[in-house]
């Protein structure tokens, strides 16, 4: 899985993060919502979208710089139990297609979630990690 580096944002990206931005009326969010199937909190910094379409992020959840959510992602709170709460996106992180990120964890900078994974672990900063449950990606020469 190669990382969405240096890639210059869509007009159609940088116009859902204008309306997102936290300074932004809440209506605009909403448009978008309505629209395009996003939720996103008030954004801080902006978020790279390689195909903006229905992405879900609870409105509690930290979202590092420069993240990089790819379509039918959920970034989730969990309401009871072990790990009840919202995640802490890292700086870099990329979270592929369709992967669901839920409860107290922690993604850390650099690393990338992917496709259709579920994570309700903590992952280390760098690390990739596939599947359900999601679980490090090794290579054969680790």
């Amino acid at each position: 899985m190669a990382h969405v580096s240096g890639d210059p944002l869509s007009k159609l990206n940088r116009l859902i993060v204008w309306l997102c931005m936290a300074r932004r009326p809440r209506f605009f969010a909403k448009a978008v919502q309505l629209v395009f199937h996003i939720e996103l909190p008030p954004l801080l910094h902006p978020v790279r979208m390689a195909h903006p379409y229905c992405i879900v992020v609870n409105p509690a959840v930290q979202l590092g710089k420069n993240v990089t959510l790819f379509q039918g992602v959920t970034i989730g709170g969990k309401r009871t139990g072990r790990r009840a709460g919202v995640p802490t996106i890292g700086d870099d992180v990329v979270i592929y297609a369709n992967a669901v990120v839920v409860g107290a964890i922690t993604i850390g900078a650099g690393a990338q979630v992917g496709p259709g994974a579920v994570v309700y672990e903590d992952v280390p900063p760098g690390c990739t990690v596939v599947g359900n449950p999601a679980r490090p990606l090794v290579s054969k020469g680790d």
